[in-house]
C-alpha cells in the first residue's frame, strides 16, 4: 500500500497531523521572489551541498542533496536490496516508507518491535546476518517520539559492520531532541545519516533534504542513482540562505516549539491519557486508560477542525493518536481546549498549563520587525464545532465597531472596548447559543487577543504598560496590563448576580481570563466597589480599554524590555 493517511470528513483549520513547522526565514514571501530568475535555469546543487557540509560538520562533497529525506531513503532501499541480500532491519512501529520502499525493491522488513522506553538493541542487532541489505533505526522515533542513545547507535554500527552492512540513521527529527548524535555517528566508515529541511526548517513544501554519506564514493554512487536534477533551483537556494541567515531564528523556533511539546504533554496527562516521552515535534497519545477511544477522539478533533493523525491499519499504534506540538500559544489553546472538551475535562487545564510554563515560552526571542513600518492590523476566521467569528481589527483606528455577537451584554461591553481604547473593530459570532454563553464568550476572547497578538508584531516601539481607572456611578474599577509576551490574568469583578442580561457572570470573568492568554499579556482588573454588576462589569471594560489604549501607545524606542524581547 502506498502512503495514504485517512482523510477528514471536516473542514480543516488547524493541520496537525502531518509533523509540519512554521518556517523561521523572514520574509519567505519576499525571498521566494526573488529567485523568480531561477527558474529559468537548470538546478546547480553544489553551493547548497556545502552549505549543508559546512553547518553540520563534513566536506561537502559527503551531502548528497535529495528531495526530501524519503527520496534519500528510497535510493539507499534502491542501491542495498538483492536477491542475495533481501532483509531490511528494522523497527517498528516506525516511519512507513520503509516498508513501501522496501516492498518496491523485493526487499523483506525483518522488525524488532519498539514502542517506548529503552532501545531493545541486542535483540534488534541479532536480527542482522549475512542476509541483511541494510539496516535502518529512526531517531527520534516516527511516530512515537521515542529517542536511541548514540552508545546505542554505535553498538548497532559496529554489529553491521561485521556483516558488511551500512547502517541508515533517519535523524529527520534531530532538530527537536535534547542529543545530537551527528557529530560522533558521522565519524563511522558504514554509518550514513538522513535529515531534512521539512521538520524544524518548515520547508516540507519545497522537499529538500540530504543525505549525510559515510565517505564521498558513497555519497556519488547514491547522488548517481537520480536523474540529472532532482531538487528546484527554488529549493537549493532557499535552504542555502535560510542556513546563511536564519539559523538562529530556527533555533528560536525550536525551543518554543520544546516548551510547547511539554506543556501539551502534561495537558495529555490531566486528561487522563498518556504519551511516549517524545524527541520529535509531536506527541503520540495513547487512549487505552481514556473514558474515549482514540477514533471517537479523532472525530470529534476533526469536528472542531483540528487535523490530527490515525493509523487504522497499525495493530501497533491501535487506539493512538500522532499529535504536531503547535507552533504557537494561539494553536496550542484551539487544540488543548478540545482535547479537554473531547475528554470531558475542564478547559481550565489547558490554560494552567500554558501559564506555569508561560515564562519561558515567551521569552523565546523574535525576528525583528519594524514597527515604524507596520500597519498595525490582522484579520481573521476562527470556526470550531461551537462558534464560527471572523474579526477585522486596526489598533490605530477611531473607535469604530461593528459587533454581533447573539449575546447583547457582551456586545454593549466590546463596543465600549473598542471605542474607549481607540481601535476600529469588527467582531462577528455565531455561537452555539442553545446550549449557553460559555463557547460564545471564552472564543470571542481567545479570537479578539490573537488578533491584537498579530496585529502587534514584535511589540517594538509601544509603552508596553498601561493602567487606568474608570468610574461607572457608584462602581469604580481599576485595570493594569503588560503587554510582556506572558500570559497571566488576575481577575475580581466581584459580581454577585448569576446573569447581567444573558451573559453569566461567570463568563464575563471568563472572557478576561481567555482574552489574557491569546494576548499573552499579564492582565490585572480590579473592581474597587460598587453595587450594581451592570455598572461595575462594564466600569471594568472601560477600565480595560483606556489600559490597553495606553499599552498600545506608540513609541519611538525599541522593544520595551531590558531583555531586549518581548
Amino acid at each position: 500500500m502506498a502512503y495514504n493517511p485517512p482523510a477528514f470528513k471536516n473542514e480543516i483549520t488547524l493541520q496537525l497531523s502531518r509533523n509540519e513547522s512554521c518556517c523561521p526565514i523572514e520574509d519567505l514571501p519576499g525571498e521566494l521572489a526573488g529567485q523568480a530568475d531561477l527558474v529559468s535555469r537548470y538546478p546547480d546543487h553544489r553551493a547548497v551541498q556545502q552549505s549543508i557540509g559546512d553547518w553540520v560538520g563534513v566536506d561537502g562533497d559527503r551531502i548528497v542533496v535529495t528531495a526530501g529525506g524519503d527520496d534519500a531513503i528510497d535510493r539507499i532501499m534502491r542501491t542495498s536490496i538483492s536477491a542475495e541480500r533481501p532483509n531490511v532491519v528494522c523497527h517498528a512501529p516506525s516511519f512507513e516508507m520503509f516498508s513501501v520502499y522496501a516492498r518496491n525493491y523485493n526487499g523483506t522488513l525483518v522488525e524488532t518491535v519498539w514502542q517506548s522506553g529503552d532501545f531493545p538493541v541486542d535483540e534488534f542487532c541479532s536480527g542482522i546476518n549475512d542476509s541483511t541489505a541494510v539496516v535502518v533505526i529512526v531517531s527520534p522515533n516516527n511516530p512515537t517520539g521515542g529517542t536511541i542513545a548514540t552508545a546505542d547507535m554505535l553498538k548497532i554500527a559496529r554489529a553491521a559492520s561485521r556483516h558488511n552492512v551500512r547502517l541508515l540513521v533517519d535523524n529527520a527529527y534531530v532538530e527537536f531532541a535534547d542529543e545530537d548524535p551527528t557529530t560522533e555517528l558521522a565519524t563511522i566508515e558504514n554509518v550514513s545519516i538522513v535529515r531534512t529541511f521539512s521538520k524544524a526548517w518548515g520547508l516540507a513544501g519545497l522537499r529538500i533534504g540530504y543525505l549525510i554519506a559515510s565517505d564521498a564514493a558513497y555519497a556519488a554512487q547514491i547522488r548517481d542513482t537520480s536523474g540529472p536534477f532532482p531538487v528546484t533551483c527554488l529549493s537549493l537556494e532557499t535552504a542555502r540562505r535560510g542556513l546563511e541567515r536564519s539559523l538562529p531564528a530556527m533555533q528560536q523556533n525550536i525551543h518554543r516549539i520544546k516548551q510547547l511539546r511539554t506543556v501539551l504533554a502534561a495537558v495529555v496527562a490531566d486528561c487522563g491519557l498518556s504519551s511516549v516521552p517524545s524527541g520529535g515535534n509531536f506527541l503520540l497519545i495513547s487512549f487505552d486508560d481514556a473514558t474515549i477511544d482514540a477514533d471517537t477522539a479523532w472525530e470529534q478533533l476533526g469536528a472542531a477542525g483540528i487535523g490530527v493523525r490515525k493509523f487504522p491499519t497499525a495493530p501497533l499504534l491501535k487506539n493512538r493518536l500522532r499529535v504536531t506540538v503547535p507552533t504557537n500559544v494561539t494553536d496550542y489553546l484551539q487544540l488543548a481546549i478540545a482535547l479537554c472538551r473531547a475528554t470531558d475535562s475542564d478547559t481550565d487545564i489547558a490554560k494552567t498549563a500554558l501559564l506555569s510554563a508561560g515564562s519561558a515560552i515567551a521569552d523565546v526571542p523574535e525576528v525583528a520587525v519594524e514597527s515604524d513600518q507596520m500597519d498595525r492590523k490582522s484579520d481573521s476566521n476562527r470556526t470550531t464545532k461551537e462558534t464560527k467569528i471572523d474579526i477585522e481589527l486596526d489598533l490605530d483606528g477611531t473607535g469604530k465597531t461593528e459587533i454581533s455577537t447573539g449575546i447583547g451584554f457582551m456586545d454593549h461591553m466590546l463596543t465600549a472596548l473598542a471605542f474607549h481604547s481607540g481601535m476600529d473593530l469588527k467582531l462577528i459570532c455565531e455561537g452555539d447559543l442553545h446550549i449557553d454563553d460559555h463557547h460564545t464568550a471564552e472564543d470571542c476572547a481567545l479570537a479578539l487577543g490573537t488578533a491584537i497578538d498579530a496585529a502587534l508584531g514584535p511589540r517594538k516601539g509601544i509603552k508596553r504598560f498601561g493602567y487606568a481607572y474608570a468610574p461607572l456611578d457608584e462602581a469604580l474599577a481599576r485595570t493594569v496590563i503588560d503587554l510582556s509576551g506572558r500570559p497571566w490574568p488576575e481577575i475580581h469583578l466581584d459580581l454577585r448576580r448569576e446573569m447581567v442580561g444573558t451573559w453569566a457572570s461567570e463568563n464575563i470573568t471568563h472572557f478576561f481570563q481567555s482574552l489574557a492568554m491569546t494576548l499573552k499579556c499579564s492582565l490585572h482588573v480590579d473592581v474597587i466597589r460598587g453595587d450594581n454588576d451592570h455598572h461595575k462589569a462594564e466600569a471594568a471594560f472601560k477600565s480595560l480599554a483606556k489600559a490597553l489604549g495606553q499599552a498600545l501607545t506608540r513609541t519611538a524606542g525599541e522593544v520595551p524590555s531590558t531583555k531586549g524581547v518581548l
